[in-house]
């Protein structure tokens, strides 16, 4: 089995053994229900195994799914989805998704996807493949998936700065929208794009930190484990009071919003860490001429 870095940040001490035993079940359950199955077992050399989302990431809790994820060269794909198909087990002309059940009791479920698909989405710098690819367990890998995560994660420089720099241009497009509805006090464009500033400081905290952005759920999670994150957030402390505060959402001039002087730290943040690293690109200045790139 094979883990990426990335999992190591968030995996906190005390729960490394709680973890590691449910590791070792959902590889008891890939050897014996999945190799094993009778509609897979003709196919289980030519396939790689791996678990991805919130189990890989050791963010666990009684909510959390099994995502079981299986690779399998391209010409095979169709012939096993064809047999479970007629087993009844899939829908016809579905794509690939069965129920998982652990002996514990937790559930999930495994996918199945083609390994050239898997290969130009990584090339191609999709986020959701990357991010995969940075937190994925390994279990069986007869594609030699492991070679390819570890040629793309850590990030290529070109693939890091484009999402360095998209993620920077979108906070400033969001506080130039938030201009208009703060002297309106129009309370739910205002709230809508507050939450869109949070989010997208703490996406460029963490490409600042060499990593690609998770989804939505764990962006404080993992901003917490980065250093530039833990300056975002410490920066947003007060965000969940601007959110109960009236005044946050009455008309006033821009400068005097919550909101605004809010946004304003979290670029003053997220410049000085650039520039630290020796990023001085036009667009953290003049970002509005970017914004179509």
């Amino acid at each position: 089995m094979v883990k990426s870095v990335l999992s190591d940040i968030l995996l906190t001490p005390d729960k490394m053994q709680v973890h590691s035993e449910l590791l070792e079940e959902i590889g008891q359950y890939i050897t014996q229900e999945i190799l094993n199955h009778p509609l897979m077992k003709e196919e289980s050399q030519r396939v790689s195994i791996l678990l991805d989302g919130s189990t890989a990431l050791g963010v666990v809790d009684e909510q959390s799914d099994v995502d079981v994820i299986i690779i399998c060269q391209d010409e095979y794909y169709s012939s096993i989805n064809h047999r479970f198909e007629q087993a009844g087990l899939i829908p016809e002309q579905s794509s690939f998704f069965m129920d998982l059940r652990l002996p514990s009791g937790k559930t999930g479920h495994y996918t199945l996807h083609k390994i050239s698909e898997i290969k130009a989405a990584i090339m191609s710098g999709n986020m959701e493949w990357l991010w995969n690819a940075s937190i994925s367990y390994i279990y069986y890998d007869r594609l030699d998936v492991k070679s390819l995560f570890d040629a793309y994660v850590p990030l290529q420089p070109g693939v890091l700065m484009r999402f360095r720099k998209n993620s920077y241009i979108q906070l400033r497009s969001y506080a130039k929208s938030l201009d208009n509805p703060v002297v309106r006090g129009d309370a739910f464009p205002i709230l809508f794009l507050a939450v869109s500033l949070y989010k997208e400081a703490l996406r460029c905290a963490i490409t600042i930190e060499g990593y690609p952005y998770p989804y939505d759920k764990w962006l404080v999670p993992v901003a917490k484990q980065t250093a530039v994150g833990r300056k975002i957030l410490e920066c947003a402390g007060d965000f969940w009071s601007f959110i109960r505060d009236d005044e946050s959402f009455a008309p006033m001039y821009q400068e005097d919003n919550n909101f605004v002087k809010m946004e304003k730290r979290f670029r003053k943040i997220l410049v000085e860490e650039f520039r630290m690293r020796g990023i001085d690109e036009p667009w953290l200045v003049e970002w509005w001429k970017f914004m179509e790139e």
